[in-house]
Parts: C-alpha cells; sequence; structure tokens
C-alpha cells in the first residue's frame, strides 16, 4: 500500500527511504525526548511556514549520461586511429629517421 510523502503529497511505496518526485527523506529519525520535564512552561513560538527542508540524495550519473560519454570517448578513439592509420607510413617513417639521428648523435659522443 503506498504512502503519501509528507512534503509533495506525491504517493510512493512503503518500503521508500526517498521520495521519487523531491528527494524527502521518507525514513522516520528518532527522536530523543527528555527524561525530565522541564520546570517551567514556557510559551514556544512556531512558525507555521516553514517546510520541511529537502533531503539531498546523493547524486549518481544518469544511464543516459554514462551512454553518451562512453559514445563520445569511442568517437574519438575512432577518429584518432583512423588519423593514425591513414598516415602511418609517413609517422613511422619520421620516426625511423629521427630514431637513426638520435642514434648517431649519441654514437659520435
Amino acid at each position: 500500500m503506498p504512502i503519501t510523502c509528507p512534503n509533495c503529497n506525491h504517493s510512493v511505496r512503503k518500503d521508500a527511504r526517498y521520495c521519487g518526485f523531491c528527494g524527502t527523506n521518507l525514513m522516520p529519525s528518532a527522536e530523543v525526548k527528555p527524561a525530565v520535564a522541564p520546570a517551567k512552561s514556557e510559551k514556544t513560538v512556531v512558525n507555521q511556514n516553514l517546510k520541511p527542508q529537502k533531503q539531498s540524495k546523493p547524486k549518481r550519473f544518469k544511464t543516459s549520461q554514462m551512454v553518451t560519454i562512453v559514445a563520445i570517448i569511442l568517437l574519438f578513439l575512432v577518429v584518432i586511429l583512423s588519423v593514425v592509420c591513414r598516415y602511418w607510413s609517413e609517422i613511422s617513417e619520421g620516426l625511423v629517421q629521427l630514431l637513426f639521428s638520435l642514434y648517431v648523435r649519441i654514437a659520435l659522443l
């Protein structure tokens, strides 16, 4: 049987810890009651306009956000791989020349 959220009045599952609409903590916290009653009875002014503060839910990436991030990374890797494959002969030739010139300089020392 669903219950009603005290903050936004949406119905939520009975075993829910947080409201799925506003994020309010639905688990009652144990209130500590004083063991001894106060000696004087003073009037306390209560502001009736205060609304319960919203509890912040732990932030997580949504599935759609995670899929988008992975897709962008894969696209970036495909572009880099295609550029390397396209120019591999020129890259490898330049790399061989660079290594050979470094070898010659070291050998002449």
